[in-house]
């Protein structure tokens, strides 16, 4: 085995920290991420919202400023989601729909939401699925749902898995958002085996998802 020749090839992976939606994990991930946006560049050829070079992640939320939030949304917020929050607070810059260069005017989006700068958004966002389900708010046997990037919603039960819903187009996405965020950011993950998730983890959600 040419161990060189392996060793050149993990250049470019990230080794990430075991998900566990945890403030420290939060915080390695705050860093690398910030590391591999500044040396990353938009593709040319693709369609969707990229993040754009050099950008940051903003400051975490304060505990008052996250029980204003909570208060705003009408949710408790699970400590996973609580956790991210506190650690970073959205990004500095928008993302940058170039649409694959076809002389299209680049659009610009917010790819992980912040709070108040977003709370229209979210709460458009979360509007939309019910409206698409035909879900009523008050409808207290199904568990509510919080947009964290893009059309990836946290399901605020007690598993807390996330699901791709688009419309009335709902699948399972991922185990938690620490898994999420990984996967979302980084292309090259060394570890990515910590990152699958486990087929036998996946639960029966009342109405969002069938059994």
């Amino acid at each position: 085995m040419n161990i060189f020749k392996k060793k050149k090839n993990l250049d470019n992976y990230y080794h990430l920290p075991i998900p566990n939606n945890s403030i420290e994990f939060f915080e390695k991930i705050k860093n690398l991420s910030e590391k591999y946006w500044n040396n990353s560049d938009i593709n040319q050829d693709i369609f969707g919202f990229q993040i754009q070079k050099g950008t940051k992640w903003k400051d975490g939320l304060s505990e008052n400023e996250l029980s204003d939030f909570q208060t705003q949304m009408k949710i408790e917020f699970p400590e996973g989601l609580k956790n991210f929050y506190r650690t970073m607070n959205g990004l500095d810059k928008e993302g940058i729909n170039v649409f694959g260069s076809n002389g299209t005017e680049p659009n610009f989006n917010p790819i992980y939401y912040s709070y108040p700068e977003n709370l229209k958004q979210i709460r458009e966002n979360i509007n939309w699925i019910y409206k698409s389900n035909g879900v009523k708010i008050e409808n207290i046997e199904i568990p509510k749902i919080f947009p964290i990037t893009g059309h990836r919603f946290l399901i605020l039960d007690e598993n807390n898995q996330i699901l791709s819903m688009y419309g009335d187009d709902i699948i399972f996405w991922s185990e938690n958002i620490s898994k999420l965020i990984g996967t979302e950011i980084f292309e090259n993950i060394e570890n990515v085996s910590d990152f699958e998730s486990n087929p036998n983890f996946v639960k029966p959600i009342k109405f969002w998802q069938s059994e």
